[in-house]
C-alpha cells in the first residue's frame, strides 16, 4: 500500500484525524467522506491525484480515528474543516468532498468564498428535501420527531463476528468495491465490540445534525459561492434516497428535476451523471469519477 502520514489536531476540544498524501508544494486539495465512512473510503480518489496535488483526506469527527464526542453539529464540523486547512497551512485549496462531506464543503465555500479553488461534490446536496416546515404544526413535528429519535440514538454499533464478516457486509452493499480497497476500509474502520467481536468505527450519534438541519440555509449557502463547481449524481443515485423515504420511490423526473433546481442556485456550476452508479459512485464507477474530476479540474 502507498506511503500516508496520519496525523492529529484539535478543533473545538476535539482530536481530529486526517492523512496526508505527501507531494507537499503541489496544488492543495481535501477530499472529505460520507457519513459511516471514513478518509480512506475515499483512497481511489487520492491515488488518482496524488501525482499532481497535495492530498489530505480528514476523518470526520464521530468517524475513523477522530474522536467521538457524542454531540454533533454541522457548525462543528465546518469548524474541523476550517481548523484543517489553518494547521496544514493549506492554499485556495480545491475540496471534492462525498455526500455529508458535501454538505460540510459547501457550506464552507460559501462561508469562505476566496479561500476555495475548486469544489466537486459527489451526491453531495442530498435527498429531495422536505420543506423546513410551511406551518407551526409542521415545525413542531420535525422538531419533536428529531428530540425523540436522539434521545434513542446510541454510542454502540452493530456487532460482527470478526473483521471476515465485516468485509463481507461491505462487498454485500457495495458489489462493485474491489476486494482490495474493502480490506482497507475494514483494516482501519473497525474496532472491538464491547460485547465481542467487532463494529464499525462510526458514531450512530452523528446522524442527529440532520435533525437541526435547514435547507433554507444550505441553499443560500450555495448561491454564494463563487469558484466552479461540479456536481456529479450516479444515474441511481435516487434509488439510495427511496430506501428510507417511501414518498421518492419511483420519483425520477421529480428527482431530476430538483437537481436542475439545485443547480442553477449555484453561480457556476456544472452536472454530470455517472452512468450505472449509485450513491457509493465512486466505488460504483471508480475510473469514470476519477476521470470527470481530472477533466475538472484540469
Amino acid at each position: 500500500m502507498e506511503n500516508f502520514e496520519r496525523f492529529f489536531f484539535t478543533s473545538s476540544g476535539s482530536r481530529i484525524s486526517a492523512i496526508d498524501f505527501g507531494n507537499t508544494g503541489k496544488p492543495d486539495l481535501v477530499i472529505l467522506h460520507g457519513m459511516r465512512d471514513h478518509a480512506l473510503s475515499m483512497l481511489g480518489i487520492a491515488r488518482a491525484l496524488t501525482a499532481d496535488y497535495h492530498v489530505v483526506a480528514m476523518d470526520l469527527r464521530g468517524h475513523g480515528q477522530s474522536d467521538n464526542p457524542g454531540v454533533y453539529t454541522l457548525v462543528q464540523f465546518i469548524a474541523d474543516l476550517r481548523d484543517l486547512v489553518q494547521h496544514c497551512e493549506l492554499s485556495n485549496p480545491v475540496i471534492i468532498a462525498h455526500s455529508l462531506g458535501g454538505h460540510i464543503a459547501s457550506r464552507y465555500a460559501g462561508m469562505f468564498q476566496d479561500e476555495i479553488s475548486r469544489l466537486v461534490l459527489l451526491d453531495g446536496m442530498g435527498p429531495p428535501a422536505n420543506q423546513d416546515g410551511p406551518g407551526q404544526d409542521s415545525l413542531r413535528q420535525r422538531l419533536v420527531s428529531g428530540v425523540e429519535s436522539t434521545r434513542m440514538l446510541s454510542s454502540q454499533n452493530q456487532q460482527m463476528q470478526d473483521d471476515t464478516e465485516a468485509r463481507m457486509r461491505l462487498m454485500r452493499n457495495n458489489p462493485r468495491l474491489s476486494s482490495e480497497l474493502a480490506q482497507i476500509i475494514v483494516d482501519h474502520g473497525v474496532v472491538q465490540h464491547p460485547s465481542g467481536g467487532v463494529q464499525w468505527r462510526w458514531d450512530p450519534a452523528v446522524q442527529m445534525i440532520w435533525h437541526t438541519f435547514s435547507h433554507a440555509e444550505t441553499e443560500a449557502l450555495w448561491g454564494w459561492i463563487e469558484c466552479p463547481v461540479l456536481i456529479v449524481t450516479g444515474e441511481h443515485s435516487l434509488d439510495y434516497w427511496s430506501a428510507t423515504r417511501d414518498e421518492l420511490k419511483d420519483q425520477v423526473e421529480m428527482y431530476e428535476s430538483e437537481l436542475r433546481r439545485r443547480q442553477a442556485l449555484f453561480r457556476n456550476a456544472r452536472h454530470l451523471v455517472i452512468a450505472d452508479a449509485g450513491h457509493m459512485l465512486h466505488y460504483d464507477q471508480p475510473d469514470e469519477v476519477n476521470r470527470v474530476i481530472t477533466e475538472f479540474l484540469s
